[in-house]
Protein backbone atom coordinates (compact mmCIF):
# COMPACT_ATOMS: atom_id res chain seq x y z
CA UNK A 1 0.00 0.00 0.00
CA UNK A 2 1.90 3.06 -1.07
CA UNK A 3 1.37 6.61 0.65
CA UNK A 4 -1.45 8.16 -1.30
CA UNK A 5 -3.92 4.70 -0.36
CA UNK A 6 -2.94 5.61 3.27
CA UNK A 7 -3.69 8.68 3.17
CA UNK A 8 -7.10 7.91 1.61
CA UNK A 9 -7.89 5.23 3.86
CA UNK A 10 -7.15 7.59 6.52
CA UNK A 11 -9.15 10.09 5.30
CA UNK A 12 -12.10 7.94 4.95
CA UNK A 13 -12.31 6.40 8.78
CA UNK A 14 -11.88 10.05 9.52
CA UNK A 15 -14.88 10.50 8.05
CA UNK A 16 -16.59 8.08 9.34
CA UNK A 17 -15.05 9.02 12.85
CA UNK A 18 -16.59 12.83 12.12
CA UNK A 19 -19.92 11.39 11.30
CA UNK A 20 -20.35 9.13 14.81
CA UNK A 21 -18.75 12.14 16.80
CA UNK A 22 -21.69 14.13 15.51
CA UNK A 23 -24.16 11.47 16.09
CA UNK A 24 -23.06 11.08 19.77
CA UNK A 25 -23.40 14.56 20.24
CA UNK A 26 -26.83 15.67 18.77
CA UNK A 27 -28.12 12.09 19.77
CA UNK A 28 -30.61 14.01 22.36
CA UNK A 29 -32.16 15.81 19.49
CA UNK A 30 -32.56 12.48 17.36
CA UNK A 31 -34.32 10.53 20.19
CA UNK A 32 -36.22 13.47 20.83
CA UNK A 33 -37.57 14.04 17.31
CA UNK A 34 -37.98 10.70 17.02
CA UNK A 35 -40.05 10.12 19.75
CA UNK A 36 -42.02 13.55 19.33
CA UNK A 37 -43.26 12.35 15.79
CA UNK A 38 -44.40 8.90 17.00
CA UNK A 39 -46.20 10.59 19.45
CA UNK A 40 -47.64 12.99 17.00
CA UNK A 41 -48.85 10.40 14.67
CA UNK A 42 -50.21 8.19 17.35
CA UNK A 43 -52.36 10.82 18.44
CA UNK A 44 -53.85 12.36 14.88
CA UNK A 45 -53.79 8.59 13.72
CA UNK A 46 -56.13 7.75 17.37
CA UNK A 47 -57.94 11.34 18.39
CA UNK A 48 -57.99 13.51 14.34
CA UNK A 49 -58.60 10.34 11.85
CA UNK A 50 -61.94 8.80 11.51
CA UNK A 51 -61.82 4.92 11.21
CA UNK A 52 -63.21 3.78 8.03
CA UNK A 53 -64.89 0.39 7.13
CA UNK A 54 -65.01 -1.79 4.35
CA UNK A 55 -67.26 -4.35 3.09
CA UNK A 56 -67.09 -5.78 -0.07
CA UNK A 57 -69.42 -8.30 -2.83
CA UNK A 58 -67.89 -10.99 -5.54
CA UNK A 59 -69.65 -10.32 -8.93
CA UNK A 60 -69.92 -13.63 -11.19
CA UNK A 61 -69.39 -13.22 -15.06
CA UNK A 62 -70.62 -16.04 -16.60
CA UNK A 63 -72.72 -16.34 -19.99
CA UNK A 64 -74.35 -20.37 -19.91
CA UNK A 65 -73.51 -21.68 -23.35
CA UNK A 66 -74.64 -24.79 -24.79
CA UNK A 67 -71.68 -25.77 -27.26
CA UNK A 68 -68.71 -26.71 -25.57
CA UNK A 69 -66.64 -25.80 -27.83
CA UNK A 70 -67.13 -22.46 -27.61
CA UNK A 71 -67.10 -22.69 -23.84
CA UNK A 72 -63.67 -21.70 -23.75
CA UNK A 73 -64.04 -18.94 -26.13
CA UNK A 74 -66.92 -18.09 -23.94
CA UNK A 75 -65.20 -17.48 -21.33
CA UNK A 76 -62.46 -15.34 -22.27
CA UNK A 77 -65.22 -12.96 -23.75
CA UNK A 78 -66.73 -12.57 -20.46
CA UNK A 79 -63.24 -12.13 -18.75
CA UNK A 80 -62.55 -9.39 -20.92
CA UNK A 81 -65.78 -7.76 -20.47
CA UNK A 82 -64.75 -7.18 -16.67
CA UNK A 83 -62.89 -4.09 -17.66
CA UNK A 84 -66.34 -2.54 -19.28
CA UNK A 85 -68.28 -3.66 -16.63
CA UNK A 86 -65.73 -1.58 -14.43
CA UNK A 87 -66.47 1.96 -16.34
CA UNK A 88 -70.38 0.81 -16.06
CA UNK A 89 -70.62 0.48 -12.51
CA UNK A 90 -68.86 3.65 -12.01
CA UNK A 91 -70.79 5.37 -14.42
CA UNK A 92 -73.86 8.06 -13.33
CA UNK A 93 -76.47 5.80 -14.58
CA UNK A 94 -75.67 3.01 -12.39
CA UNK A 95 -74.47 5.53 -9.12
CA UNK A 96 -77.82 7.74 -9.64
CA UNK A 97 -79.69 5.15 -9.12
CA UNK A 98 -77.49 3.35 -6.14
CA UNK A 99 -77.84 7.06 -4.97
CA UNK A 100 -81.72 7.15 -5.16
CA UNK A 101 -82.05 3.84 -3.91
CA UNK A 102 -79.51 4.46 -0.74
CA UNK A 103 -81.79 7.49 -0.08
CA UNK A 104 -84.52 5.27 0.56
CA UNK A 105 -82.93 3.26 3.19
CA UNK A 106 -81.76 6.04 5.08
CA UNK A 107 -78.45 7.06 3.94
CA UNK A 108 -78.00 10.60 1.51
CA UNK A 109 -74.81 10.41 -0.62
CA UNK A 110 -74.59 11.46 -3.67
CA UNK A 111 -73.32 9.71 -6.75
CA UNK A 112 -70.18 11.35 -6.72
CA UNK A 113 -69.20 10.54 -3.35
CA UNK A 114 -70.29 6.91 -4.07
CA UNK A 115 -68.06 6.53 -6.76
CA UNK A 116 -65.10 7.99 -4.13
CA UNK A 117 -65.29 4.96 -1.98
CA UNK A 118 -65.59 2.36 -4.40
CA UNK A 119 -62.58 -0.17 -5.61
CA UNK A 120 -63.00 -2.73 -8.12
CA UNK A 121 -60.66 -5.39 -8.35
CA UNK A 122 -60.29 -8.80 -10.26
CA UNK A 123 -57.53 -11.42 -10.45
CA UNK A 124 -55.84 -12.30 -13.86
CA UNK A 125 -58.51 -14.71 -15.87
CA UNK A 126 -61.03 -14.52 -13.42
CA UNK A 127 -64.59 -14.37 -14.06
CA UNK A 128 -65.23 -12.83 -10.53
CA UNK A 129 -64.67 -9.07 -9.66
CA UNK A 130 -64.69 -7.42 -6.10
CA UNK A 131 -66.75 -4.18 -5.17
CA UNK A 132 -65.60 -3.02 -2.20
CA UNK A 133 -66.84 -0.20 -0.21
CA UNK A 134 -65.02 1.94 1.96
CA UNK A 135 -66.62 4.75 4.52
CA UNK A 136 -67.33 6.12 7.90
CA UNK A 137 -69.68 3.42 8.64
CA UNK A 138 -69.74 -0.26 8.65
CA UNK A 139 -73.63 -0.72 7.81
CA UNK A 140 -73.41 2.25 4.89
CA UNK A 141 -70.61 0.31 3.63
CA UNK A 142 -72.40 -3.10 3.44
CA UNK A 143 -75.88 -1.43 2.57
CA UNK A 144 -73.61 0.71 -0.20
CA UNK A 145 -72.02 -2.42 -1.58
CA UNK A 146 -74.98 -4.51 -2.15
CA UNK A 147 -76.75 -2.04 -3.94
CA UNK A 148 -74.07 -1.44 -6.68
CA UNK A 149 -74.34 -4.91 -7.38
CA UNK A 150 -78.01 -5.31 -7.57
CA UNK A 151 -78.46 -2.34 -9.44
CA UNK A 152 -75.62 -3.07 -11.86
CA UNK A 153 -77.24 -6.95 -12.24
CA UNK A 154 -80.60 -5.46 -13.03
CA UNK A 155 -78.92 -2.73 -15.19
CA UNK A 156 -76.32 -4.35 -17.31
CA UNK A 157 -79.38 -6.61 -19.11
CA UNK A 158 -80.56 -3.29 -20.94
CA UNK A 159 -77.71 -2.02 -21.37
CA UNK A 160 -75.22 -4.69 -22.88
CA UNK A 161 -78.24 -6.79 -23.94
CA UNK A 162 -76.55 -10.06 -21.97
CA UNK A 163 -77.62 -12.02 -18.60
CA UNK A 164 -73.64 -13.30 -17.62
CA UNK A 165 -74.04 -11.47 -14.29
CA UNK A 166 -74.85 -13.09 -11.17
CA UNK A 167 -73.92 -11.99 -7.14
CA UNK A 168 -71.34 -14.79 -6.17
CA UNK A 169 -71.60 -13.16 -2.41
CA UNK A 170 -73.57 -10.46 -0.70
CA UNK A 171 -71.96 -7.77 1.49
CA UNK A 172 -72.06 -7.77 5.33
CA UNK A 173 -71.19 -5.11 8.23
CA UNK A 174 -67.48 -5.29 9.14
CA UNK A 175 -66.95 -4.04 12.67
CA UNK A 176 -63.65 -3.84 12.54
CA UNK A 177 -62.02 -1.18 11.06
CA UNK A 178 -59.25 -1.07 8.09
CA UNK A 179 -57.92 2.68 8.71
CA UNK A 180 -56.16 4.14 10.04
CA UNK A 181 -53.22 2.06 10.53
CA UNK A 182 -52.04 3.07 14.22
CA UNK A 183 -48.98 0.56 14.37
CA UNK A 184 -48.07 1.21 10.52
CA UNK A 185 -48.37 5.12 10.93
CA UNK A 186 -46.04 4.98 14.27
CA UNK A 187 -43.72 3.42 12.55
CA UNK A 188 -43.97 5.82 9.64
CA UNK A 189 -43.68 8.69 12.36
CA UNK A 190 -40.80 6.92 14.14
CA UNK A 191 -38.71 6.73 10.62
CA UNK A 192 -39.58 10.63 9.60
CA UNK A 193 -38.63 11.22 13.45
CA UNK A 194 -35.54 10.19 12.45
CA UNK A 195 -34.55 11.52 9.52
CA UNK A 196 -35.81 14.84 10.56
CA UNK A 197 -33.94 14.81 13.69
CA UNK A 198 -30.49 13.47 11.52
CA UNK A 199 -30.86 16.49 9.38
CA UNK A 200 -31.20 18.47 12.24
CA UNK A 201 -28.08 17.23 14.06
CA UNK A 202 -26.29 17.84 10.82
CA UNK A 203 -27.36 21.31 10.48
CA UNK A 204 -27.01 22.33 13.74
CA UNK A 205 -23.03 20.89 13.79
CA UNK A 206 -22.58 22.87 10.69
CA UNK A 207 -23.92 26.02 12.07
CA UNK A 208 -21.82 25.78 14.81
CA UNK A 209 -18.97 27.48 15.10
CA UNK A 210 -17.55 26.33 18.33
CA UNK A 211 -13.14 25.36 18.38
CA UNK A 212 -13.41 21.56 19.24
CA UNK A 213 -9.78 20.76 18.64
CA UNK A 214 -6.59 22.17 17.50
CA UNK A 215 -6.85 21.19 14.12
CA UNK A 216 -8.99 23.81 13.46
CA UNK A 217 -6.95 26.69 14.91
CA UNK A 218 -3.50 24.61 13.16
CA UNK A 219 -5.21 24.21 9.97
CA UNK A 220 -8.01 26.25 8.79
CA UNK A 221 -7.07 29.62 10.87
CA UNK A 222 -3.28 29.09 10.41
CA UNK A 223 -2.79 30.51 13.54
CA UNK A 224 0.04 28.64 16.30
CA UNK A 225 -1.04 26.15 19.34
CA UNK A 226 0.11 27.73 22.09
CA UNK A 227 -1.04 24.85 23.86
CA UNK A 228 -4.34 24.03 25.67
CA UNK A 229 -6.34 24.38 28.81
CA UNK A 230 -7.79 21.73 30.07
CA UNK A 231 -11.78 22.57 31.03
CA UNK A 232 -11.85 21.44 35.51
CA UNK A 233 -15.46 20.04 36.39
CA UNK A 234 -17.39 22.28 38.86
CA UNK A 235 -17.45 19.17 41.70
CA UNK A 236 -14.15 18.84 41.48
CA UNK A 237 -13.06 22.43 41.60
CA UNK A 238 -14.79 22.58 44.58
CA UNK A 239 -13.38 19.30 46.09
CA UNK A 240 -9.92 21.19 45.40
CA UNK A 241 -11.01 23.85 47.20
CA UNK A 242 -12.59 22.01 50.32
CA UNK A 243 -9.03 20.38 50.79
CA UNK A 244 -7.33 23.08 50.35
CA UNK A 245 -8.83 24.97 52.98
CA UNK A 246 -8.83 21.88 55.60
CA UNK A 247 -5.39 21.31 55.17
CA UNK A 248 -4.49 25.45 55.52
CA UNK A 249 -7.04 24.62 58.85
CA UNK A 250 -4.86 21.97 60.01
CA UNK A 251 -1.46 24.04 59.44
CA UNK A 252 -2.88 26.87 61.53
CA UNK A 253 -3.58 24.73 64.28
CA UNK A 254 -0.19 23.37 65.03
CA UNK A 255 1.26 26.69 64.78
CA UNK A 256 -0.80 27.67 67.77
CA UNK A 257 -0.14 24.72 69.01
Amino acid sequence: MNEAESQEKSSKFSDIGEILGILRKRRGIIIWTTIICAVLTFFTSVFLISPKYSSNTDILVNRKVNNQENAQAQIQADVQMINTYKDIITSPTILNTVSEKLENQGYKINANEIKDCITINNQQNSQVFTVTVKTKDPNLSAAEANTIADTFKEKVKKIMSVNNVSILSRAAPNPNPVSPKILLNCIAGMFFGIILGLTIAFISNGLDRTVNNEEFITKTLKLNDLGIINEIPTNKVKKMLMTSHSTSKGSRRKRRV
